[in-house]
């Protein structure tokens, strides 16, 4: 057996779903660490209630998977999931608000004055499916403008569950698995991210507002309108991959401009949007008729985002040169 499946004996007073966690850390963290590691864990969950206990397993169990995937603070590769994280879940809940309040007043209306022959528990059943799908991603937000981002991390991961879910319930077939993996992997970041580097300070809460509302409303408008402006081209399901980049893109300048900008950071934050873009991948890579319009989308989304990077590249060059120029003796 290998590190990863044998586990942890080192200490046989840490009960065994302890040493089971433990035994997912590094071999050689666990080697210097274990013991420490376990009687931390002891006096953390010794007498405490089962919710308590649960949330120590779940913090051990997710810094070691960080440990051993290395994507903890000091990795590059966590530096880039706490950039992508919260642009993520930002989008989420934009995205969330754009099919929440348009389906609000026919959603009252119909539990008020159900469809005849269907009753009022149909319309309480399709109430309830909408609230479930877009509300866990809006209440996730608001624990990251709290500046609470383990609580954020955990709504976000029980919206994508809940999402994925009620997709496969209602759906169940192969063609929404892109859209299945998309939500799942917006949950992924969140989990996997190190809270500790995201950044939900004032300038940070201000992006993840920006960013939802600048993805949900203008979605919003394109829903209204989208469907006649954009006829014959590549119709709304395309539009809204590439304004989600486009909010994207925005944010990804911003990061870039900076005059000391955290690469690695900037890099998380352009691939936030990389979970509404698995569909558009799926369709380039499937040979079918929509191929071609998923390829258009799929440009027009790394258009927006290389802008932003050439943009940034610009502002930095004109920066140079004016420090360069000489400075008026007088």
């Amino acid at each position: 057996m290998t590190d990863l499946t044998s586990g942890w004996t080192g200490d046989r007073a840490t009960p065994q779903p302890g040493r089971l966690l433990i035994g997912l850390y590094p071999a050689r963290y666990r080697a210097a660490h274990g013991d420490d590691i376990a009687a931390v864990f002891a006096d953390a969950t010794e007498g405490q209630p089962r919710r308590v206990v649960l949330r120590e397993r779940r913090d051990l169990g997710t810094h070691a998977l960080r440990l051993r995937l290395r994507i903890g603070p000091t990795d590059p590769a966590g530096r880039v999931l706490a950039g992508a994280a919260p642009v993520a879940l930002a989008l989420a809940a934009g995205w969330a608000l754009y099919h929440l309040l348009p389906s609000l007043q026919p959603m009252v209306r119909q539990l008020r004055y159900p469809t005849r022959g269907v009753g009022v528990g149909y319309a309480v059943l399709e109430a309830a499916f909408q609230v479930v799908y877009t509300v866990p991603w809006l209440l996730a937000l608001g624990f990251a403008l709290l500046a609470r981002w383990r609580t954020a991390r955990i709504a976000g991961v029980v919206a994508a569950l809940l999402g994925v879910g009620e997709l496969f319930l209602l759906y169940g077939s192969a063609w929404v698995m892109p859209e299945l993996a998309g939500t799942a992997l917006v949950g992924a970041l969140a989990l996997l991210a190190p809270a500790d580097l995201v950044d939900v300070r004032q300038w940070g809460r201000w992006e993840m507002t920006g960013l939802a509302l600048g993805a949900g409303l203008p979605l919003i408008a394109l829903g209204q309108y989208g469907p006649t402006v954009f006829s014959g081209w590549i119709g709304l399901t395309g539009l809204e991959p590439i304004w989600l980049s486009v909010v994207t893109a925005a944010a990804l300048l911003a990061r870039l401009s900076d005059r000391r900008p955290d690469r690695l950071l900037a890099l998380g934050t352009g691939l936030g949007v990389l979970p509404w873009l698995v569909p558009v991948v799926v369709g380039v890579l499937a040979e079918s008729d929509s191929q071609r319009g998923a390829l258009t989308v799929l440009g027009a989304c790394f258009a927006a985002l290389g802008a932003a990077v050439a943009l940034a590249g610009a502002v930095h060059l004109v920066r140079r040169a004016r420090a360069a120029e000489p400075s008026d003796p007088a």
